[in-house]
């Protein structure tokens, strides 16, 4: 590899080590961020979709997730430890 971040790239073999760099790169951001970040498939009843409809505008970014987390994180004090 001839090129390296930080280099301009000047020839077609410099962008095309540019091109590889660049998908390692954004493979190892994706694997960072689903670390950081775990994915969870929810599909919820109605009568829990109707309760996150009602609160998604009464919580920060006002999202499903923000409604999500802040029903969870209700929920997790009922329960003991």
């Amino acid at each position: 590899m001839t090129w390296h971040p930080g280099l301009p790239i000047l020839a077609a073999s410099d962008h095309a080590d540019w091109q590889a760099w660049r998908k390692a790169r954004k493979l190892e951001l994706q694997r960072e961020r689903r670390r950081m970040y775990p994915r969870i498939d929810y599909y919820p009843s109605k009568a829990a979709q109707a309760a996150i409809e009602t609160r998604a505008g009464c919580f920060a970014g006002g999202n499903y997730s923000a409604v999500i987390d802040a029903l969870v994180l209700a929920g997790a004090e009922e329960f003991p430890e």
